[in-house]
């Protein structure tokens, strides 16, 4: 076999390796859309973009129900930024305030979960407020729920 015949050959591998990537990764959103918790979204490689992705807009309405339907907490106020959202959570029953950010998703690829600053506001414009604390996902209710009581 000549060199013009295996850079083929690799060439038609590489072909076949981004395929498989690509039915991976949207078998993984497929999965993601159903999970309630978001964990389905945990180890998915976003298309890094100068705009929106579809796939990033479907984590992004996925973080958003999964907010809003955290007991005990109202979304009051939810943003989609280039590639990390936030939002602001009010305690029903004190009703104070917490405001939450997750990293980029696309060079901290898990850290949306497993680290999301969380810290008491004022109100809904207060993006000083107090002092930055993390949470992960997991906790994001109960933590939300100990710094508004």
């Amino acid at each position: 076999m000549d060199y013009t015949q295996k850079l083929a050959e690799a060439d038609a591998l590489e072909a076949q390796a981004q395929a498989l990537r690509a039915n991976a990764q949207a078998t993984n959103r497929a999965s993601a859309n159903h999970d309630k918790t978001m964990k389905g979204w945990l180890g998915f490689l976003f298309e890094s973009s100068s705009g929106l992705t579809h796939e990033f807009a479907d984590f992004a309405k996925d973080y958003r129900r999964f907010l809003s339907k955290l007991e005990g907490l109202e979304l009051v106020n939810f943003s989609r930024g280039h590639f990390y959202v936030s939002a602001f959570l009010k305690n029903t029953a004190t009703g104070k305030l917490v405001y939450i950010s997750s990293s980029d998703v696309r060079y901290f690829s898990e850290e949306w979960y497993k680290d999301i600053l969380i810290r008491t506001v004022e109100h809904e414009k207060d993006y000083r407020g107090g002092r930055n604390e993390s949470t992960t996902l997991d906790t994001l209710r109960d933590k939300a729920l100990e710094l508004t009581s």
